[in-house]
């Protein structure tokens, strides 16, 4: 029974994480979960571009053909020890979020937050860095 209540709170830890007050704790439990697929932290928009990327690329890439919380394909061995997230700026609903770190090189994302439902959320990640992109122009491109 105590291992099942341990399950059940590990789960719901991340979820937990999307904060009403703070911003920078969704990034956080975004780069705990290490997944571009847990959607759950995209705000609204997001998560029908996103979603309407992987239905219209059938079970092939589609426009997103990296990790963009680690702006890559691959991952530097210890790039998670670098990572360190700041907010920039923080409104009643909207929030700038920093994301610095080394995956093979310095690497600056910014996440933009919204707030929705009472948490917030992620709602446009853009690099700033060596080559910069700007992930819903990316999701928003159709397919050829």
């Amino acid at each position: 029974m105590h291992i099942l209540a341990i399950l059940l709170a590990l789960w719901a830890a991340p979820a937990a994480a999307q904060s009403a007050t703070d911003p920078v704790a969704t990034v956080r439990a975004f780069y705990a979960a290490d997944d571009i697929d847990a959607v759950r932290f995209y705000a609204r928009r997001l998560r029908t571009l996103y979603a309407r990327d992987r239905k219209e690329a059938a079970g092939e890439v589609g426009h997103l053909g990296f990790a963009f919380h680690v702006n890559g394909q691959d991952t530097q061995d210890g790039w998670q020890k670098t990572l360190a997230l700041k907010a920039l700026s923080a409104e009643a609903d909207t929030a700038e979020v920093q994301a610095t770190f080394r995956n093979f090189t310095p690497q600056d994302l910014r996440y933009d937050m919204v707030r929705e439902d009472g948490r917030w959320l992620i709602a446009d990640v853009r690099s700033l860095r060596k080559e910069t992109w700007r992930l819903t122009t990316i999701l928003s491109r159709p397919l050829p």
